[in-house]
């Protein structure tokens, strides 16, 4: 979120802050039922070792991708150079 903030000029900030929302509540209006009929399909520990799966991915996803060290200023170092 911060990274967010920091990269949004001041007049953009309520409209980025909109946006996530928008996406967020949109991520629970699909993955609730997408989870719900998955664990009537195959049962609930199979759904919860699929949602715990694809979490550890996007985790990992995200520390491999340069988003890890993402700088706003063009002085900050890169990360690990």
């Amino acid at each position: 979120m911060s990274y967010r903030q920091s990269v949004t000029p001041d007049g953009l900030q309520g409209r980025m802050n909109s946006t996530m929302r928008s996406l967020n509540r949109a991520a629970v209006v699909v993955g609730a039922p997408l989870g719900g009929v998955l664990a009537d399909t195959l049962g609930y520990r199979p759904a919860l070792w699929i949602g715990i799966t694809g979490r550890a991915l996007a985790a990992v996803a995200l520390g491999l991708s340069p988003f890890r060290c993402a700088r706003h200023d063009d002085d900050a170092p890169l990360c690990g150079l």
